[in-house]
This record gives C-alpha cells, sequence and structure tokens, in this order.
C-alpha cells in the first residue's frame, strides 16, 4: 500500500476512563468512548506536553461518540460541550492518556 500524505489527519481512539463508584465505595467504574484525535505535527508534538490540559484538549480532539447524557442521549461534540468537559479530571486524565497511549502504540509498531 502507497503512503498518502494528508494534510490533516483524524483517527478513532478507544479510551478508558475510571471513575469512582457511586455504588461500591472504595472502587472504580470503567467506562470507554471513542475519540477522534488529530494527528499533530512532530513541531507541535514536541510541545504537547507543555500546554495546560485544555489547550491540549483543544488541540487534539475533533470528535466523540459513544458519549451519552444521564438520559441515555448521545453528547454530541462541539468546541463548547469540549470546554465543559475539560473541568471533568477523569475526562481529561483519561483523554490526555489515550492520546499518549496512541503514540506510544505507534512508536512500538514502527
Amino acid at each position: 500500500m502507497a503512503f498518502v500524505r494528508k494534510k490533516v489527519e483524524a483517527f478513532p481512539w478507544p479510551v478508558e476512563i475510571k471513575k469512582p463508584s457511586e455504588e461500591r465505595p472504595g472502587e472504580f467504574e470503567k467506562s470507554t468512548f471513542t475519540i477522534i484525535f488529530k494527528r499533530l505535527s512532530r513541531s507541535k508534538l514536541e510541545k504537547f506536553g507543555q500546554l495546560e490540559e485544555t489547550k491540549a484538549l483543544e488541540q487534539v480532539v475533533v470528535g466523540w461518540s459513544e458519549i451519552t447524557d444521564e438520559e441515555g442521549n448521545q453528547v454530541p461534540f462541539s468546541t463548547k460541550v469540549l470546554k465543559e468537559f475539560a473541568d471533568d479530571v477523569d475526562f481529561v486524565g483519561a483523554v490526555i492518556k489515550g492520546y499518549q497511549d496512541f503514540y506510544g502504540t505507534a512508536q512500538e509498531k514502527n
């Protein structure tokens, strides 16, 4: 297969989030969802770890699926909703780890 260089690349990646259980004290509940990450250029990737977390999310998250509200309705992606989610420490940690995992996995396979 030929290598196709795209100016903007985005890819879906599974993310696991752990939140404290409301029903089982001292335990966590795991959930998964898919984030669509934008691939950064090498120069931006080198600076990525130095960014404040909200700015980091804004640079790499371009969509998601499998995120619902309390009534089970899909939460559509938007920059506004992403900024609201950026205040959730569990969400931010899971998404940043997911992005780091992708690049770690990509490097291992090369």
